[in-house]
C-alpha cells in the first residue's frame, strides 16, 4: 500500500504540474477538440510518468544517509515493526501493537476519502437511472433514446440518454436536442467517467478537481459550437442559455445544458478562431515530461570506501553466508563496484538469491481460492490414490518470471505420491511474482497436495472438560458457544499423563469466559505439579519478558501464570508477555507440547520452552488417529472449529508459528503429522493476534521430520537401550553413520547399554553423504541462561549490533532502540561487533551493556 500510495503522490505532481501550463498556454485557444485530447493526454501523461524508473549513479563522500521519498515512507513505516528472531539467525518484521504511526494514520484518512467520494458517486448514479426509467422514454436516431418527464427539470444527457422536461421539449427542443446528441456523439460521457476515476484515487489533489472542470468547459464550447454550425441564430441561443442558467445541476457525472460557466460560454462563441499555429504550445508537454522523470529519478549514492584487507573480505564473505534480512550493501574496492544482496541465502557457488520473505509474495493466478481448486481438480483426476489422510508437502521456486521451479517434495512413506505432487506442480501455470522494492525476485514457496479426505474412527470418543468438569459430547454440541473463552485439545502422552486411562482417546479443554480470568481447564495444563510458593505482600512488581521455542522462534499464546492466584496472561505474536504480581516467588510458562517452565520472577524474563519427551514406549506412541475421534460428526480436522469459531466466518489459521494462505489447509493435513492444536477465540484470540483473530484462530503444531520419522519406527516395541534405538532410525540409510548425543560427537560403543529414558528426542539428519543420528537428552543446553542487554557506542548512543554465541550457530540483532535478548552458556562468551568493526568477545551476564568504541 506504501508504494501505491507514493505512486499517487508522483501522479499528483505531474498531474497539477501539466494542468497549470495547460491554463496558461492552451485554454484560450478555441481548437476545441484538440484541447479535450490534450486534457486527456495530460492525465495519462501524469499517470505514466511514475512508473518509468531512470536510475543515475555516481560516488560521493557522505557524510549522513540520504534518503529518498520511498525510503522516508518506508522508514516511518519500519518505525512501527520489530525485528523478531525466527530461526538462528533469520529475521522478519512483526507488526507493533502499541499505535498507529504517522504514515498509517494518512493512509486511513486517504482511504476514507476514496469511499466517501465512492459511495456518493454510487448514490448519484443511483438517482439519475431512477430519472432515466421513470421518464417517458422515445427512441431517436443514432440510437439515442430521449427521455421526456412532466415535472420541470434542468435538461442533461448521459451516455445514450436525453432527459428534458415536456415544457423545455416544447419551447426550445430544437436547440437542446441538438446541444445534448452532440454530447452523446462526442462520447463526453466517458470523458467526465475517467476524470471521477480519477479524482477517486486522487481526491486531495486539486488539479484533479479542475483538470474535471475544465474538461466540462470544453465539452460545453464543443457542443454549442456544433449549435451554432447547425444553423440556430447566435443571439437567441445565446438568450437561451442566459434563461436556463437559473436552473440546478443535479449530477455531476452528467452533461447538463445549463452548466454554470456561462460568461466562458458566451465569450468563446464571440471569438475568432485561434491561428493554427497555436497548436505548436502542445509541445511543452515534452519538456514539462523530461524535467518530471529527471525529478524522479531514484539517485543511488555510495560512500568512498577505505582499502579494504584480505581479513576484512573473508570476515566479509562469512558474513555474507549467514541468513539476514537487509538492504543492497555496496562494497567498493579498488574503484570497482560490486553489488552484494542481503535477504536470502547466498552461496560461494552461486550468485542467484532466492528469498523466503519479500514485500510482495507471489500469488498464483486468481488467488488462494483458484490454488486450492486447482489442487483439487488435479488430485481428483490423478490416478495415484493414498491412504485416507494421505498429504505430500511440496517446496517450490517461484521465478522472477513467475515460473515454478526447483519442485521438489518432503520426504513420504508413499514415494507415488511425492512423484504425482511433484508432477501436479511442476504443470502449475505461471504465477504473479513475488517483488521487493518493486522488483520481481525469485521467492521459496510451498504447498501441501492432499490424496483422499481424512476420516475419523467412530468407535471413541475423547474426554471433554468444561471449566474441569467431565461432560457428555451431545451437552457440548448443546452448549452456548458464545460463552466459549477458548477451546484446547491434548493427545497422547500429554492426555494420559494428566488424565490416564480416560485420556487414551484424547481430552478437549474448555473454558469458558469468567470475567477475563483464567478458566480451570487453563488451569489443569498449567498446574502439572503442585507447587508451595512464598507470597510478599510487598509492592506490585512490573514484569516483561519473551517466550520463545527451542529454534529460539517467539512463541504465541503461551499461558504465563503466577501460582496460587489469579493472576495470568497469554504471550502475543512476538511472543511477549507483561504482568504485574506481588509474589516473588515463580511464574510458570506453559503450552500444548512443551514442558511447563517454572521461572523466578525478575522485572525482565526471557523463558524458552522445550518440547515434551518424545515417546519411546508403545503404550504412550499413539498417533493423533486416536484423538481423530474428538469430532466424530464431522469430516475433517476443519470439523473441530465450530466448538470454537464463529460459524461462516474463516479463522485464522497458524500452522507451525505460520499463517496458513490456502482455505482449505486444515483439511490437507495428514493426522499422522500433527503433533497438537488448539483454538482461540473472541478477547483471547484478538489480544494474541490482533484484528487477524478476530473470527478465532486455530494453532496447530506439526511434528518435525525427525519427530515423525522416529514415531514411525517406534510404534510397535520399546528399546532395550540407546542404541538399539538409535539404529532403527537410521536401519534405512545407506553411508556413513555418525551419531551425535547433544550436538557432541561419540562412539557407537558409548550407545550401548544407555537407558532411553533420559532421551527427549531423536533425529537423523543428511550432510553430503553422510548420515548424523541426533539424540538430545534432558540435559541439552539446560545449563544455558537468558541474556539481555543493550549496545551502545562510545558516545553512549545506542546502535544497531549483532551478537553470536562463540562455539555455537546461535546469533542474534539487536531492536532498534539497541536492545537485545538471546541464550548462552552460564559461562559462556558472546561475540558482539557491528557491521564496521570487529566483534569483541564479551563475557555472558544475565544483564549486559556493551560499549563499542571506534
Amino acid at each position: 500500500m506504501g508504494a501505491f500510495f507514493i505512486y499517487i503522490l508522483k501522479s499528483a505532481v505531474c498531474l497539477v504540474l501539466f494542468y497549470l501550463f495547460f491554463k496558461l498556454l492552451l485554454s484560450r485557444e478555441t481548437f476545441h477538440r484538440f484541447n479535450r485530447v490534450a486534457l486527456l493526454g495530460v492525465l495519462l501523461f501524469s499517470l505514466l510518468i511514475p512508473c518509468i524508473e531512470m536510475t543515475t549513479r555516481h560516488q560521493v563522500e557522505v557524510q549522513q544517509a540520504v534518503l529518498s521519498i520511498e525510503q522516508l515512507l518506508m522508514k516511518a513505516e519500519m518505525e512501527n515493526t520489530t525485528p523478531v528472531e525466527i530461526e538462528a539467525g533469520e529475521w522478519q518484521l512483526a507488526p507493533a501493537p502499541v499505535f498507529l504511526s504517522w504514515i498509517q494514520i494518512a493512509l486511513l484518512i486517504y482511504l476514507a476519502g476514496i469511499v466517501v467520494l465512492v459511495c456518493r458517486n454510487v448514490y448519484s448514479l443511483l438517482c439519475l437511472l431512477r430519472l432515466i426509467c421513470s421518464g417517458k422514454r422515445e427512441k431517436l436516431e443514432s440510437g439515442i433514446t430521449l427521455v421526456v418527464h412532466d415535472r420541470a427539470i434542468a435538461p442533461f444527457s448521459w451516455m445514450r440518454y436525453i432527459v428534458i422536461s415536456r415544457e423545455d421539449l416544447e419551447e426550445n427542443g430544437r436547440e437542446i436536442l441538438i446541444h445534448e446528441a452532440a454530447h452523446i456523439r462526442n462520447c463526453h460521457s466517458w470523458d467526465l467517467l475517467i476524470a471521477d476515476i480519477c479524482i477517486f484515487f486522487q481526491w486531495f489533489n486539486p488539479g484533479a478537481w479542475l483538470l474535471k472542470q475544465e474538461l466540462q468547459n470544453i465539452h460545453e464550447y464543443e457542443a454549442d459550437e456544433t449549435v451554432i454550425n447547425e444553423g440556430v441564430n447566435a443571439k437567441e441561443y445565446q438568450l437561451l442559455l442566459i434563461k436556463k442558467a437559473v436552473g440546478t445541476r443535479l449530477y455531476s457525472m452528467a452533461n447538463s445544458f445549463n452548466h454554470s460557466k456561462l460568461k466562458k460560454r458566451i465569450t468563446m462563441m464571440l471569438k475568432e478562431k485561434s491561428n493554427p499555429w497555436a497548436r505548436l504550445k502542445y509541445l511543452y508537454v515534452l519538456p514539462l515530461a523530461a524535467i518530471a522523470v529527471t525529478a524522479f529519478a531514484r539517485p543511488e549514492i555510495s560512500e568512498k570506501a577505505d582499502e579494504i584487507s584480505a581479513v576484512k573480505v573473508n570476515d566479509l564473505v562469512s558474513f555474507m553466508q549467514e541468513n539476514v534480512l537487509g538492504d543492497t550493501v555496496k562494497v567498493s574496492k579498488n574503484e570497482k563496484k560490486e553489488e552484494i544482496g542481503i535477504g536470502g541465502r547466498v552461496s560461494k557457488d552461486s550468485e542467484v538469491i532466492v528469498l523466503e520473505v519479500v514485500e510482495q509474495m507471489p500469488e498464483f493466478p486468481g488467488g488462494t481460492a483458484a490454488l486450492s481448486k486447482y489442487l483439487k481438480d488435479k488430485t481428483e483426476n490423478s490416478s495415484a490414490k493414498g491412504e485416507a489422510g494421505g498429504s505430500v508437502t511440496v517446496g517450490f521456486t517461484v521465478a522472477k518470471t513467475g515460473k515454478v521451479e526447483n519442485v521438489k517434495a518432503s520426504p513420504s512413506d508413499q514415494s507415488i505420491l511425492s512423484k504425482e505432487a511433484e508432477r501436479i506442480v511442476r504443470e502449475m501455470p505461471d504465477w504473479i511474482p513475488g517483488k521487493q522494492r518493486g522488483m520481481p525476485v525469485p521467492v521459496k514457496y510451498s504447498v501441501s497436495v492432499r490424496f483422499g479426505d481424512i476420516r475419523f474412527q467412530e468407535n471413541k470418543k475423547p474426554l471433554i472438560l468444561v471449566d474441569g468438569r467431565e461432560t457428555s459430547m451431545d451437552a457440548f454440541d448443546k452448549m452456548d458457544k458464545g460463552v466459549i473463552e477458548s477451546v484446547s485439545v491434548l493427545k497422547d502422552s500429554a492426555s494420559i499423563r494428566l488424565y490416564g486411562k480416560r485420556g487414551a482417546n484424547g481430552v478437549i479443554l474448555v473454558s469458558t469466559q469468567k470475567n477475563g480470568k483464567l478458566g480451570n481447564d487453563m488451569k489443569a495444563v498449567a498446574f502439572i505439579e503442585k507447587e508451595t510458593v512464598e507470597t510478599n505482600t510487598a509492592e506490585e512488581i512490573a514484569v516483561t519478558g519473551t517466550v520463545v521455542d527451542e529454534q529460539r522462534r517467539p512463541k504465541a499464546g503461551v499461558s504465563v501464570v503466577v501460582p496460587n492466584t489469579n493472576i495470568g496472561t497469554m504471550t502475543d505474536a512476538n511472543g511477549r508477555f507483561q504482568l504485574k504480581t506481588q509474589n516473588r516467588g515463580s511464574i510458570w510458562f506453559s503450552f500444548i507440547g512443551y514442558k511447563t517452565v517454572k521461572a523466578p520472577v525478575s522485572p525482565t524474563m526471557s523463558v524458552q520452552l522445550e518440547q515434551e519427551v518424545v515417546r519411546l514406549f508403545p503404550e504412550t506412541s499413539g498417533k493423533l488417529k486416536a484423538s481423530a475421534t474428538l469430532s466424530s460428526d464431522v469430516k475433517g480436522i476443519r470439523g473441530l472449529s465450530i466448538h470454537g469459531i464463529k460459524d461462516g466466518e474463516p479463522p485464522l489459521v497458524i500452522i507451525d508459528g505460520k499463517e496458513a494462505l490456502e482455505e482449505d489447509a486444515l483439511s490437507k493435513l495428514s493426522p499422522d503429522r500433527i503433533k497438537s492444536f488448539s483454538i482461540l477465540k473472541d478477547k483471547s484470540a484478538e489480544t494474541v493476534y490482533g484484528e487477524k483473530g478476530k473470527n478465532g484462530v486455530i494453532i496447530v503444531t506439526l511434528l518435525t521430520e525427525g519427530e515423525y520419522d522416529f514415531q514411525k519406527a517406534n510404534s510397535k516395541k520399546p528399546y532395550a537401550d540407546a542404541l538399539e534405538l538409535a539404529e532403527s532410525v537410521a536401519k534405512d540409510v545407506e553411508g556413513e553413520i555418525i551419531y551425535c548425543i547433544d550436538d557432541e560427537e561419540v562412539k557407537k560403543k558409548k550407545l550401548k547399554g544407555m537407558s532411553t529414558k533420559t532421551i527427549n528426542s531423536v533425529s537423523l539428519d543428511h550432510f553430503d553423504k553422510k548420515k548424523i543420528v541426533r539424540l538430545k537428552t534432558e540435559k541439552y543446553r539446560s545449563d544455558w541462561v537468558p541474556v539481555v542487554g543493550v549496545v551502545k557506542d562510545a558516545d553512549g548512543k545506542r546502535i544497531a549490533a549483532s551478537i553470536r554465541v562463540k562455539g555455537a550457530n546461535d546469533i542474534t540483532r539487536t531492536n532498534t532502540d539497541g536492545s537485545f535478548a538471546i541464550r548462552a552458556p552460564k559461562n559462556g562468551v558472546l561475540l558482539v561487533g557491528d557491521n564496521n568493526q570487529t566483534a569483541i568477545e564479551v563475557k555472558v551476564k544475565p544483564i549486559l551493556e556493551v560499549i563499542l568504541k571506534d
